[in-house]
């Protein structure tokens, strides 16, 4: 059946056969490299690192393999995960980030950018089962590039496992330009739910250190996600594309000095603490500690007295504000101008030494100033060992340290998850590690709801400080992960949103609208545990997002059905089920979602829908890659009912 469906089938297994063979004997030529040849040992040090780098590479996951071939004239270019070679160095694969892989990406029969044809193929288990055609030099043809094709389709609906998996099987056009973006700017990506906001970023930094290897293997690559959660989630996405150099961290672990977490900041204070308006008053702050003496100075060197009046000592603590370097290293250049017009009046290279009275004034009057303690003065309560340091707090401390002090790690390219739950300052924290300007920032404004976030990029800009000079916003439109008939659902949240936000187009079609379970309120945690066995035995991965005061009783209910409820997706086990709250959920994703009491996320335990709430119950909704339960005490919300027509 296979030869009449698939003709040419063996001919490409044969063909995978020698990209697997090939792939062996780059390693076998790779051990063979002797670092003792070195001519030193730091050379030694380096050919042993880079060897063992390259083997652990071509070890991985379908390194040996490819997804894709495109036809150009009389040249076929097979696309894989990594770059294969014969002995002759010709290649049998190419990598899907070289410049000739971008077309099998972007190729449609209006524009086929050069190629005659794309051939997809489908592998299961190592063997390679089936492909489909595209005739792009052909209009006519019915196999042209038009929608998406099925085995892309099948790959976007598998089932999730509870980590991010690469896509580079399955990019998309719209994809894959951003991918492929100059790195030199700040470019934010929006996109709602399912338009692989999350897998476009990883795969643009793995684009870009392919493609500007020395430079980011030099400067580094930082991706910045919004908890330990969905980092867990996406940690095995850059090394399964062969990148293991990039940190990855919240914006929290990235702040120095560290001060120890122990209060929490209501909404409102954290939305103060958080705005633009403090990154300001910082620095004025900062600038406001350093003041003149109130009288004039009389520095004797050798028989004369020489009177420095406070005017003229203001005057180069003008000049010195006015520099870019950070706050505490400016003195410098006080010291500078006094030293000159101390030569300029004594004659004597000599007399600075001797100028101890003047010295003191300079130091009295810009102090070494501390990040904690400038914050400290800053903030309203209880001051010095009695104020209880919040996360907000932290991250002023680290604005206020980057003032005084400057950075002290920077990346030569950021990647910014959830970019728009950040607030001012946070954005500001994060800015400051791009001193090039190379930034990647991708979020939804729809599911932004952190009391400091953001609702306008146009405004993110300006947050970022100097990395933000030059930047433009790029939109994904089209949904890949969750199928239409929930998204429908989904998208009539957006306007109680209370943000510009576009409407996501979903290329799944087929599926069911979310299903409602309506519970007395003494039995809702029971329910709730009953609808999520159901949906687990179907799939394996099923996840529940509830408001936080009902966490302890739907546990509680779980374990009277073995099993356990749990605050992380990676690497569970069998009886475990994830139970989050909707500000938690962001950027993760399940097969199937139970949704406790929609009321209460979109209402926040008020009478009426809040924007934040809306927000909130939207980011629950587009979890799921299968199917959406919603249990409830309540009635439906009128806004999602079931009876209300589309």
């Amino acid at each position: 059946m296979s030869a009449n469906l698939f003709p040419d089938l063996d001919n490409e297994r044969s063909r995978l056969a020698l990209a697997r063979q090939s792939r062996d004997r780059m390693i076998e030529r790779l051990s063979a490299v002797d670092p003792n040849s070195a001519a030193d040992a730091i050379t030694k040090e380096y050919i042993e690192v880079t060897v063992a780098v390259a083997i652990e590479d071509l070890q991985g996951p379908g390194a040996g393999d490819f997804f894709g071939r495109i036809d150009q004239d009389d040249e076929k270019w097979y696309v894989g995960r990594r770059h294969i070679e014969n002995d002759a160095h010709d290649p049998i694969v190419v990598d899907w980030r070289a410049p000739i892989a971008a077309p099998f990406y972007r190729a449609t029969a209006i524009d086929p950018l050069g190629i005659d044809f794309r051939r997809r193929f489908t592998l299961s288990d190592g063997e390679l089962i089936a492909y489909l055609d595209e005739q792009l030099d052909d209009p006519e043809s019915g196999d042209v590039a038009g929608g998406i094709p099925d085995p892309v389709l099948a790959e976007i609906g598998a089932e999730r496992s509870g980590e991010m998996r690469e896509i580079v099987a399955t990019i998309q056009s719209e994809q894959d330009v951003v991918i492929r973006s100059d790195i030199d700017q700040v470019l934010i990506v929006q996109g709602g739910p399912g338009t692989g906001k999350t897998a476009v970023a990883l795969h643009r930094a793995a684009y870009l250190l392919f493609e500007h290897r020395a430079r980011l293997a030099r400067d580094g690559v930082l991706v910045v996600g919004p908890n330990k959660a969905f980092l867990d989630y996406i940690a095995n996405v850059l090394p399964s594309l062969g990148e293991r150099s990039v940190r990855q961290a919240t914006v929290d672990e990235l702040c120095i000095p560290r001060v120890e977490i122990t209060g929490a900041d209501e909404s409102d204070l954290a939305r103060w603490k958080g705005s633009a308006e403090r990154l300001s008053e910082l620095e004025s702050a900062a600038l406001a500690a350093i003041a003149p003496p109130d009288d004039d100075l009389v520095v004797p060197i050798g028989a004369r007295n020489h009177v420095f009046t406070s005017a003229e000592i203001a005057s180069w603590l003008e000049v010195a504000k006015g520099g870019s370097s950070p706050i505490n290293e400016r003195r410098v250049r006080v010291t500078a101008l006094a030293k000159r017009e101390l030569l300029r009046r004594t004659g004597d290279d000599g007399a600075w030494s001797r100028a101890g009275p003047l010295k003191t004034a300079i130091n009295k009057a810009w102090p070494t100033q501390k990040p904690a303690k400038l914050v400290d003065n800053l903030l309203p309560g209880p001051k010095a060992k009695k104020r209880a340091w919040t996360r907000a707090d932290q991250l002023l401390i680290d604005e206020a340290n980057s003032l005084l002090n400057g950075s002290p790690f920077t990346y030569g390219h950021v990647v910014v998850d959830e970019a728009q739950d950040h607030s001012a300052v946070a954005l500001r924290v994060i800015g400051r590690r791009s001193p090039s300007s190379s930034m990647t920032l991708v979020g939804d404004v729809a599911q932004s709801t952190t009391p400091a976030g953001q609702e306008r990029w146009s405004e993110v800009f300006a947050h970022l400080g100097p990395a933000g000079s030059n930047g433009i916003v790029a939109d994904l439109t089209i949904g890949y992960r969750v199928p239409e008939p929930i998204l429908r659902i989904a998208n009539r949240l957006l306007p109680l949103t209370g943000v510009d936000a576009t409407e996501s187009r979903s290329v799944r079609i087929a599926g069911q609208p979310p299903s409602w379970v309506r519970s007395p309120s003494d039995e809702l945690a029971a329910a709730v545990a009953a609808s999520t066995a159901t949906m687990k035995s179907r799939h394996k991965l099923t996840g529940i997002v509830a408001p936080a005061a009902l966490h302890e009783l739907i546990i509680e209910a779980l374990s009277e059905r073995d099993l356990v409820g749990t605050d992380h997706v990676h690497n569970l086990e069998r009886s475990e089920v994830p139970v989050f709250t909707a500000e938690a959920v962001k950027g993760l994703e399940f097969d199937g979602v139970i949704v406790a009491n929609p009321h209460d996320i979109l209402h926040e335990d008020g009478d009426e829908p809040t924007p934040r709430g809306a927000r909130l119950l939207y980011v629950a909704i587009t979890r799921a890659v299968q199917q959406v339960e919603f249990v409830t005490d309540a009635p439906a919300p009128a806004v999602i009912a079931p009876d209300r027509s589309a």
